[in-house]
């Protein structure tokens, strides 16, 4: 089984993929960990989401700024930029059901091994562990 941590995918679903392709990346066994921003910047929201959805329990993550944002938009908390390329993922009949997923993510995750944190741009520095959580 091997890790894999990917940053600000922002949207990029053809990206990705031909990321974990590069890695032979098997959901079977292998574990993908997003760190923030699934979501906008890249015109595929709608692809990405749903694929990372698909994953199951090979999937984690940690909200990112623009994944909090789709969130908002979705409440009626904020607009929609158009730079935010979320026009799609808006008008998607499955968007509650993505929605539900994405809010029931986390902004830290410890790592298995329990060696590690994640968290999408870090924690504020006088923080200790047990804050952050």
């Amino acid at each position: 089984m091997t890790d894999y941590a990917v940053g600000d995918i922002q949207g990029c679903y053809s990206e990705l993929k031909a990321l974990l392709e590069k890695v032979n990346f098997n959901p079977e066994q292998d574990q993908l960990w997003a760190l923030g921003d699934i979501v906008a910047r890249g015109t595929e929201s709608l692809a990405t989401i749903r694929y990372l959805k698909s994953l199951g329990p090979s999937f984690n993550m940690v909200l990112g700024n623009h994944d909090l944002h789709l969130l908002a938009i979705y409440h009626g908390l904020k607009k929609e930029k158009k730079s935010d390329h979320l026009s799609e993922l808006l008008a998607a009949p499955d968007l509650p059901e993505l929605i539900e997923w994405l809010r029931n993510m986390q902004l830290l995750l410890q790592t298995p091994d329990g060696k590690a944190f994640l968290s999408h741009a870090g924690l504020a520095p006088q923080w200790t562990i047990k804050q952050a959580i």
